[in-house]
């Protein structure tokens, strides 16, 4: 997600004229999923042990917003059976999951760390992506719609889960009213979400700390239906990391590149009617970094 901030500074400030932001791994079929989970266990910090695999700390924050709120796990499955939807409407090479599934069927996966089952943590796939970064004036001579940068913002808060000031929240709350602001929009403004979704959970966080509901009521943002491909808030139209894929760390680009065809009206099957802004959001480590852009759509003026 910084990668957009970054390419956009570097050419205000004179640095470049047009910047490749690419990224891509081979985690499936060169690293294995076997190995990449056991890597992912030496990564957490010796006070979180024995629980030492990251679906783990992130089932600490469901479990607590479970126990806190109400939320059901059926509600955090459905976050997944969204995914699993979306995904399935994809072409065949663009997604890893092919197959739609109800919540129901994501609760009866297997369990890695309650309440998390399989089909609630990210995938572990091949893939990569890449986009342009340009001035307005290369972009107003392309023959495609340009997308804008018109707002970001970034918050990193801590490292470790054991180090986190508290499950209440997230830097997405800073870092979503910076970007919100810079572009001077509103949550009625946006289109389109793309929300960085390692888990079903932190799904349900971030758009709480958004401000796209209050605090505790994610899981009825989700059963309400404005997630969907036809509600107010289409979420994750490319199957997010829960179902398209995730490559491990170029996994946030898929997230870019939605939004970008989304706005340029060609996301195909999951075209969201008449999308002109898009708000995508990125997050590292457990709820750690957190950021935020808000993309819109511009004119074409090419011939």
């Amino acid at each position: 997600m910084s990668s957009i901030h970054r390419a956009a500074s570097a050419i205000e400030n004179g640095q470049a004229e047009t910047i490749l932001v690419v990224a891509a791994d081979a985690l499936h079929s060169d690293i294995g999923p076997r190995t990449v989970i056991e890597e992912l266990s030496d990564s957490v910090s010796e006070f979180e042990e024995p629980a030492n695999i990251v679906p783990s700390l992130y089932a600490h924050v469901a479990n607590w917003h479970l126990d806190t709120f109400g939320t059901t796990r059926k509600q955090l499955a459905e976050i997944a059976a969204i995914a699993h939807e979306h995904a399935s409407l994809q072409r065949a090479e663009r997604a890893h999951r092919q197959k739609a599934k109800s919540a129901d069927e994501i609760l009866d996966a297997p369990m890695v760390a309650t309440p998390l089952t399989a089909d609630q943590c990210a995938l572990i796939s091949d893939g990569g992506a890449a986009f342009i970064v340009t001035t307005e004036e290369n972009a107003a001579e392309l023959d495609q719609v340009p997308v804008r940068l018109t707002g970001f913002g970034a918050r990193h808060t801590h490292d470790h889960i054991s180090q986190m000031p508290s499950f209440n929240e997230t830097g997405a709350i800073e870092a979503g009213q910076r970007a919100m602001a810079e572009a001077t929009v509103d949550h009625a403004d946006i289109d389109v979400l793309q929300i960085y979704d390692c888990f079903t959970i932190t799904v349900l966080r971030i758009l709480e700390d958004l401000g796209f509901c209050e605090r505790g009521n994610g899981g009825d943002l989700v059963d309400s239906g404005a997630l969907r491909l036809t509600g107010k808030w289409p979420l994750n139209t490319h199957g997010g990391a829960l179902a398209q894929a995730h490559p491990g760390m170029p996994c946030g680009i898929f997230h870019i590149t939605e939004a970008i065809r989304q706005l340029q009206g060609r996301a195909e099957a999951t075209q969201v009617e008449d999308a002109s802004t898009a708000l995508v959001h990125g997050n590292g480590g457990i709820f750690s970094t957190q950021a935020v852009a808000i993309l819109e759509r511009g004119e074409c003026h090419a011939d």
